[in-house]
């Protein structure tokens, strides 16, 4: 048996889908939120790393972009944006790795 694959396969397999932030955001951020956020396992990062079967050790494992992103996201969450933190968790879904040792 042969196997196809195509790129449009890999985006599919690729796509990473943050469904609790979201809906976290789409219900309205409240100070609970602001507090799950502060912490890199409970953030959208977090769920990232859970929906890949990843432990964070260190934040220093994490590429510079999901680190600046993931502080990104803290701040809209404290500051109530959900618009904002929606586009973030956006472009954590869209990375095509969080991980450091795998660039």
């Amino acid at each position: 048996m042969r196997v196809f694959y195509s790129q449009k396969m890999e985006l599919l397999i690729k796509k990473f889908d943050l469904t609790d932030w979201r809906k976290k955001v789409k219900e309205n951020l409240s100070k609970q939120n602001q507090e799950l956020s502060d912490n890199w396992l409970n953030c959208a990062i977090g769920e990232r790393m859970r929906i890949e079967g990843r432990f964070l050790e260190n934040v220093k494992d994490l590429t510079p972009e999901a680190i600046k992103l993931g502080y990104d996201f803290s701040i809209a969450v404290d500051e109530r944006d959900n618009d904002e933190a929606l586009q973030i968790i956006e472009k954590i879904e869209k990375l095509p790795t969080i991980w450091r040792d795998e660039i």
